[in-house]
């Protein structure tokens, strides 16, 4: 167990270990490594992308469930971050390339790794548009993505480039939106409540960037809070001007107070670890004042040469936490 440390300016509210979550439902296929999780909420529908598959499962309101987007349907790889519009009805998700999906045979050093961002009729299942990055030797990797109120989506894009990516609805084009040194390795995202700000979760912290002009920030962090590196996080969500993460190399959802002009993490508190259904968490969606998050995406279960013994994983398995 790693040993984790916090100063008296965080506000503990359970031990190393806890329970606040409960299971909300549970997916039955067993080997979908699910990285992502999205609400529609027109219908009550959930959303979750595979990483294994690359498909997205979807579970009614009375919690039936059937395959969204089938295998390869759109030429699609692994389903990474998904959002819903539900403005608009449409389903958003980045799909990239690597040896999670079954069956993945592209070699990085000369074929490239590919990814792309996917637009859906959430009521027809059809495919929109789709807007990829594919070049022989390149490596794309398109992460997590947020919806404006304008529809505009904004997507990270890691590894061989640490930057935003942007598709403005009016021009209905995939342009790079930001870019820069203050963002290592760009992951989940969050729009705050003001709409003038993204934060964007990153190994070395968390970054800001100005959604009128694309400039970064670094945020300033505690001196007692973790939140770079190993403790680094996946999933980003803003909620009453805190900002919900979760860290999957620590086992826990946290939620971490902003200052109040949003430059600065000032308070942090556990929400949940070591929860007993934890195996990688990842991301999750706000649904009111309730958090929604994949508890078990088991990533380590995969091998190098991108094999999984089926007999070793669990059951995908989906956890609420009550944040009021």
């Amino acid at each position: 167990m790693r040993k984790i440390i916090y100063s008296l300016t965080i506000i503990i509210s359970i031990s190393l270990h806890s329970q606040n979550s409960s299971i909300a439902f549970t997916l039955n296929e067993k080997d979908l490594l699910p990285e992502s999780i999205a609400h529609d909420p027109n219908t009550g529908a959930f959303y979750v992308g595979s990483t294994r598959k690359g498909t997205i499962t979807k579970v009614d309101e009375k919690g039936n469930q059937s395959v969204f987007i089938r295998s390869g349907e759109f030429g699609q790889w692994m389903i990474i971050g998904i959002k819903v519009d539900p403005q608009r009805n449409e389903l958003w998700f980045c799909s990239s390339g690597g040896n999670n999906l079954e069956g993945y045979s592209l070699k990085e050093e000369t074929e490239g790794r590919p990814a792309g961002i996917f637009k859906v009729n959430l009521k027809t299942g059809e495919l929109i548009k789709k807007y990829t990055l594919e070049k022989p030797g390149g490596t794309h990797f398109f992460n997590d993505l947020v919806i404006d109120e304008n529809g505009d989506v904004y997507a990270s894009h890691m590894f061989a480039e640490s930057s935003i990516y942007k598709i403005d609805r009016n021009n209905d084009t995939l342009e790079p939106f930001a870019r820069g040194d203050l963002m290592l390795y760009p992951n989940g995202l969050a729009i705050a409540d003001n709409r003038t700000n993204l934060f964007v979760a990153h190994s070395g912290g968390i970054a800001k960037v100005s959604l009128k002009t694309g400039a970064i920030t670094a945020l300033a962090i505690a001196n007692d809070l973790r939140l770079t590196k190993i403790a680094s996080a996946d999933g980003l969500y803003f909620y009453e001007n805190h900002l919900i993460a979760i860290q999957p190399d620590l086992s826990q959802v946290a939620k971490y107070k902003l200052s109040q002009y949003q430059d600065a993490i000032i308070e942090g508190e556990v929400l949940e670890i070591n929860h007993s259904s934890m195996d990688h968490p990842t991301t999750g969606v706000l649904v009111d004042d309730s958090f929604y998050y994949i508890a078990n995406a088991q990533f380590e279960k995969v091998g190098e040469d991108g094999s999984l013994e089926v007999s070793e994983v669990s059951a995908p398995v989906i956890l609420k936490l009550d944040l009021k």
